[in-house]
């Protein structure tokens, strides 16, 4: 799993080790967790560049969580 030097960000991924695979609820819960690390790259990314960011190149945090097979 990868990490983040970001309290916050790295946070959110350790939620992902404590989802049950079989949690019918996982797809969201995954995506939820993917949109709230977006957010805080966009927050991160704003104090750096001292203010608004065009955002359309982040990563998406949902990338790290597909399986390969998937993308």
């Amino acid at each position: 799993m990868a990490t983040s030097s970001d309290a916050v960000i790295q946070g959110l991924m350790d939620q992902t080790d404590a989802i049950d695979p079989a949690d019918p609820d996982l797809l969201s819960k995954m995506n939820e967790i993917a949109q709230k690390i977006a957010a805080r790259q966009r927050e991160l990314k704003a104090v750096i560049a001292g203010g608004p960011i065009d955002d359309s190149n982040l990563i998406d945090p949902s990338d790290e969580f597909a399986c390969e097979g998937c993308q």
